[in-house]
């Protein structure tokens, strides 16, 4: 049966377990100072096609959060969509990490942040001065929290309303390769030279066991990065054996390669949806993920034979279902026909 659950649920690509065994080998510098580790710093730069400065940690919220403290003082206010991950489904680690910093969300079409309600929440929630918070940061996912692809241009306009107000813009890219993947936009064009201050840079939904590189590409803004890593408690001592798995994640676009299968497993998916009568398309399908409601009973039915999805709270009888690189054809097919 068909597990269209995650691509959390997928498996760690051989490749990279390969490279985790080899890192296994004698012994290596702690806490970053590994070869390894350079590897992947000059892997990432040339990536982006510029110097960039990377920390490696093993969880997207770690990477996230991090980012977000380095970037958001306690007294700030950060904005970004309702639907993002960074309200939903982080806890309050973003509070944590930032020290109390609070968060302000607007809606829009995709889960891409409406720029007029934006400017206006930002606006608004700095009038008082001292009394308010100070506006720090827009944070968007790339892809959305609704399987939506920021294109350059959508991303650059974000980065002159948060520079036209003194902010920073933040990506979370947990599925950052997918995006890249479902585009003919290069990693730099969707990024910095959008004007993007710091990505988060997801490899566990990839391929990685877990590994999630939080990459700035202004180095002056980064410095108090490691300190915040530090004090969150996700400086790896063994750090090689993250920088194992990026290693090999980057190492002929391996990482590319993988989300390009798990694009063209979900348009194999979205073609035979397309082809039913008992769901409809809601949202997403520019990557991996996608937002469906079903004729009544249709779910209960695909559920009760096997099939794994979820329940998406926040549109009304909705269901989002995920491929991976791991996604087989015959997942695919079988799904449709029950679904039929």
């Amino acid at each position: 049966m068909a597990n269209f659950g995650s691509d959390n649920t997928s498996g760690v690509h051989p490749t990279i377990v390969e490279s985790i065994v080899a890192a296994s080998a004698g012994a290596a510098p702690a806490y970053g100072a590994d070869d390894l580790t350079r590897s992947v710093e000059s892997k990432l730069s040339a990536l982006f096609e510029c110097d960039v400065t990377v920390l490696l940690v093993g969880t997207g919220t770690a990477a996230n959060c991090i980012g977000l403290a380095t970037l958001c003082p306690s007294v700030g206010g950060i904005f970004t969509h309702a639907e993002a991950h960074i309200v939903n489904d982080e806890s309050t680690a973003p509070e944590l990490y930032t020290g109390g910093a609070r968060q302000f969300t607007v809606g829009g079409d995709d889960a891409k942040p409406d720029l007029e309600e934006l400017e206006q929440k930002i606006e608004v929630s700095g009038a008082r001065g001292v009394h308010s918070v100070k506006p720090s940061v827009i944070s968007i996912s790339n892809l959305t929290e609704l399987g939506a692809r920021f294109s350059p241009d959508e991303t650059a306009a974000y980065s002159e309303l948060a520079k036209s107000r003194g902010m920073k813009l933040f990506m979370d890219g947990a599925r950052f390769a997918n995006a890249v993947a479902g585009s003919s936009d290069s990693p730099a064009d969707l990024t910095w030279r959008a004007g993007v201050d710091a990505l988060s840079f997801g490899a566990t939904k990839n391929g990685a066991m877990a590994a999630e590189a939080l990459v700035f590409f202004n180095p002056d803004e980064a410095m108090l990065a490691e300190f915040h890593r530090k004090r969150g408690g996700h400086l790896w001592s063994k750090h090689r054996y993250l920088a194992a798995q990026f290693d090999a994640y980057l190492e002929d676009d391996l990482w590319l390669d993988l989300a390009r299968m798990s694009n063209v497993n979900m348009a194999r998916l979205r073609d035979g949806i397309l082809s039913s009568h008992n769901a409809s398309i809601l949202a997403g399908g520019d990557g991996n993920e996608l937002f469906i409601t079903f004729k009544e009973g249709v779910a209960e039915s695909l559920l009760q034979r096997g099939h794994m999805f979820y329940a998406w709270p926040s549109l009304p009888n909705a269901y989002r279902l995920v491929t991976s690189f791991t996604t087989t054809a015959m997942e695919i097919d079988e799904f449709i026909d029950d679904l039929k």
